[in-house]
């Protein structure tokens, strides 16, 4: 029997889509770190929305990336997705995120409802001994962490799934997909290290972390697409997902 998330939204509270992504932003520099790791399942699939299903184990991951070039200038994000399922299409659900740039903010939130808000340090450096992800903000690290001394992997055995933002449509919640294509030119991966870690800072106050899992970082080039579907949060994906355009199924 499948299980299905036990979160059941309301519009209130949540970000207000202006218009839904219509063209692509693409960005011909980039570096991406993933920070995975394992959670308790019990308020995991809590924290879910009733039209995704869980994974078992279930597990989080913490997207940092750096855009050297785009529309809006330079800007890092830095992303926690709880994993899921969309029937069978593998999305990650978006808890809370942080950047380093005022319009690249306002643009996510606007065209695709991302839980994102501007902090004062954003970044991901690569260093001698690993990549270096940190969030800053009111004098302290929201995250610190380290990717050490990460190894060469092929481009192939890295796989960057959707988000998936609970947003305000029209006044209705929505699960709004934010999809993109990329190329990978580099990929290495290693163990992580954290100094900091707030899961209380994105979103995610009831989540623990149980189990640390392998870490990449990956160059290449990154596009961000346009909206083509969203999904009522309150029913079951396979027939709360409706094309962009295409009213509500009754």
């Amino acid at each position: 029997m499948p299980i299905f998330g036990g979160n059941k939204p309301s519009a209130d509270g949540l970000i207000e889509i202006g218009e839904l992504a219509v063209d692509r932003v693409e960005v011909e520099a980039a570096q991406t770190a993933t920070f995975t790791f394992e959670v308790l399942s019990e308020a995991a699939i809590a924290a879910l929305p009733a039209a995704l299903h869980p994974p078992f184990p279930t597990y989080c991951s913490l997207v940092v990336r750096r855009h050297d070039d785009s529309p809006f200038g330079p800007f890092t994000t830095a992303e926690l997705r709880l994993h899921a399922r969309a029937t069978n299409h593998y999305v990650g659900y978006s808890l809370g995120g942080f950047t380093d740039n005022d319009a690249a903010c306002a643009w996510l939130r606007d065209a695709y409802g991302a839980p994102i808000a501007v902090a004062e340090r954003v970044s991901l450096i690569r260093r001698h001994y690993g990549v270096e992800a940190v969030v800053g903000e009111g004098g302290r690290n929201l995250l610190e962490a380290v990717i050490e001394t990460p190894g060469y992997i092929s481009g192939a055995d890295v796989l960057y799934v959707q988000n998936s933002n609970l947003a305000s449509l029209g006044g209705v919640p929505a699960l709004v997909a934010e999809e993109f294509e990329y190329q990978i030119k580099e990929a290495r991966r290693g163990t992580s290290r954290f100094a900091a870690l707030d899961l209380t800072a994105f979103g995610a106050p009831t989540l623990t972390l149980s189990n640390h899992l392998p870490a990449t970082w990956t160059t290449g080039s990154w596009s961000y697409m346009p909206v083509r579907f969203t999904i009522d949060p309150n029913r079951p994906a396979g027939v709360g997902t409706r094309k962009v355009g295409q009213p509500a199924a009754a």
